[in-house]
C-alpha cells in the first residue's frame, strides 16, 4: 500500500510539473517573458527549490525551450548575426565566470546563506527592472519602429552590453526577453523583429552556458526541467493561437501582470 501511495504522489508531482511547464510555455509565447522571471518563483514555491538551484534549473529549462524557437527565427531570417556575435563575445566569458563564482560560494559552508540572500535580492532587482522596462515599452507603443543600423553602434558598446547581460543572466537566470530584447532594440538599434529573433538565439546560448555551469556544481534538476519542457509543448502553441486575437495594449497588460505575479510569488517564498 505504501508503495502505491508513493507512486501516486510521484505521479501527481510529475503532472504538476507538466502543468507548470504548460503555464510557463503559454506565458513565454504570449509575452516573451517567462524564463527566470516566472520559472524561479514557480520552482521555489511549487517544487521547494532553493534560490540557486531554481536559477540553475530555470536556465536549463529556458535553454531547452528556446531551441525550437531559435530554429524558427533563424529560418525566418530574424537574426542579426553580427550583433549576436558581438554580444556573445562579451556575454559568454562573464556568464561562465559568474556561474562558477555563485556555485563556489553556494557550496561554501560559511558563505552559502549569504550567497542565497544575495542572489534573491538580485532577482528582485532584475524583476523590478523588468517591470519598468515593460512600462517604458508600453509608452513607446505608438512610436515609430526602430531602423536597423549596423554602422551606428560601435563594437565595443555591443561587447560591453553583452558583458552586462551575461553577468545578470549568469547570476540570476533572468534576462532573456526582458534584458536582451531592450538592449538589442534600444541600445544596438535593431528593428523589433530582428531584436526578438536575435534575443531568442542569444538567450539560448547564454541560458545553456549558465545551465552547464550550475549543473556541474549540482545546482540544476534535469528531471524537473524535462517535465517542464514537456508541458511547454502544449503551452507555446496555445499562446500562438491566443496571441493573434489580442491587441498590443492587451499584451503589454498581460506582460505586466505576469511579472507582477512572479515578483509577489518570489517575495512570498523568500
Amino acid at each position: 500500500m505504501s508503495n502505491i501511495m508513493a507512486e501516486l504522489v510521484l505521479t501527481e508531482f510529475i503532472l504538476l510539473k507538466i502543468l507548470l511547464g504548460g503555464i510557463f510555455g503559454f506565458c513565454l509565447g504570449l509575452t516573451g517573458v517567462g524564463g527566470g522571471v516566472l520559472l524561479i518563483p514557480m520552482l521555489q514555491l511549487f517544487c521547494g527549490m532553493s534560490t540557486v538551484l531554481a536559477v540553475g534549473t530555470a536556465s536549463l529549462i529556458s535553454a531547452m525551450v528556446k531551441i525550437n524557437a531559435s530554429i524558427v527565427h533563424v529560418k525566418a531570417s530574424n537574426v542579426s548575426w553580427r550583433q549576436v556575435g558581438l554580444l556573445f563575445i562579451g556575454a559568454v566569458p562573464i556568464t561562465v565566470l559568474v556561474t562558477q563564482i555563485v556555485v563556489h560560494f553556494n557550496q561554501h559552508p560559511t558563505y552559502a546563506e549569504i550567497t542565497q540572500s544575495l542572489i534573491s535580492t538580485l532577482v528582485i532587482v532584475v524583476m523590478v527592472g523588468s517591470l519598468m522596462s515593460v512600462v517604458y515599452g508600453a509608452k513607446k507603443t505608438g512610436a515609430s519602429a526602430m531602423v536597423e543600423s549596423h554602422h551606428s553602434v560601435k563594437p565595443g558598446k555591443a561587447v560591453l552590453s553583452g558583458m552586462f547581460c551575461g553577468s545578470v543572466l549568469g547570476s540570476t537566470g533572468v534576462g532573456g526577453g526582458v534584458l536582451l530584447l531592450p538592449v538589442l532594440n534600444n541600445v544596438l538599434k535593431l528593428d523589433i523583429k530582428k531584436s526578438i529573433g536575435s534575443s531568442v538565439v542569444l538567450a539560448l546560448f547564454l541560458s545553456a552556458t549558465a545551465a552547464i555551469g550550475y549543473a556541474k556544481g549540482g545546482q540544476a534538476d534535469s528531471a524537473t526541467a524535462i517535465w517542464f519542457v514537456v508541458g511547454s509543448f502544449v503551452g507555446v502553441p496555445l499562446s500562438a493561437w491566443v496571441l493573434k486575437r489580442l491587441t498590443t495594449r492587451a499584451i503589454y497588460a498581460i506582460t505586466l501582470a505576469v511579472i507582477s505575479i512572479s515578483l509577489v510569488m518570489f517575495v512570498f517564498v523568500g
